[in-house]
């Protein structure tokens, strides 16, 4: 069995079952915490590799879960994949906006929910190697806070979004497919479909376009592909 820890913070006994029989089958040890506060006293005592948190908790919920998660010093870097019957894109981009790396909608398949952990745990791996990457004269890409700097001015993403920068920033001017950034967020034979990719895409454009220390550079062609053109002024 894998030596990796995923924590379960889940109030609902079924679906917490599901999610623990998914994660041991695919060979992870769990944890499981049926309200918000354990869960927290859980992540700090056990480090977890992983905290597949629900929204909807009694006490303290998902939300507050998460900042602490990310204000704590002992588990700021602990990847969080976030699980709620609460899907519209504003509650996603809340979560991510918290510093959640993934976000699930209610009802999931157990499928899914491997899938993603994986290529969380993945990217988090990776991640630990890279402490910052410079791509270009101006523009630097700091992992250890999903930062992006150009010209002094700095911009705070979400997991998804800094990979997805990441990505186009090293092929500027090109199309980069839809398909190899769900490869790159989700793994290949991924349950997802683009409509999520796009809004992770959008999500950063929006970001980019606001700021007033970058430049509108974002190019999204949904069906084709998406590009950044470049971050010369």
């Amino acid at each position: 069995m894998s030596l990796e820890i995923v924590q379960i913070i889940e109030d609902d006994v079924d679906q917490a079952f599901l999610l623990d029989l998914a994660l041991r089958k695919a060979r992870y040890r769990t944890n499981v915490a049926y309200d918000g506060a354990i869960g927290l006293e859980d992540a700090r005592r056990l480090q977890p590799a992983l905290v597949l948190l629900d929204l909807m908790l009694p006490g303290l919920d998902g939300h507050e879960v998460c900042r602490r998660l990310r204000k704590d010093p002992w588990t700021q870097s602990i990847p969080i994949i976030m699980v709620s019957a609460l899907g519209s894109e504003d509650h996603r981009v809340a979560g991510l906006e918290l510093g959640a790396d993934d976000y699930i909608d209610k009802p999931f398949s157990p499928r899914e929910v491997v899938s993603r952990v994986r290529a969380v745990l993945r990217r988090a791996r990776l991640r630990a190697v890279l402490k910052e990457e410079r791509l270009g004269a101006e523009l630097v890409l700091e992992d250890s806070a999903f930062v992006v700097a150009f010209n002094g001015s700095r911009l705070q993403l979400s997991s998804p979004e800094w990979w997805i920068l990441r990505r186009l920033a090293k092929q500027v001017g090109e199309m980069v497919t839809g398909e190899e950034l769900m490869t790159l967020l989700w793994g290949e034979c991924n349950p997802v479909r683009e409509g999520q990719l796009d809004r992770y895409v959008q999500g950063l454009k929006r970001k980019i376009e606001r700021h007033p220390g970058f430049p509108g550079a974002m190019v999204a062609a949904r069906g084709v592909g998406y590009a950044l053109k470049s971050f010369a002024q």
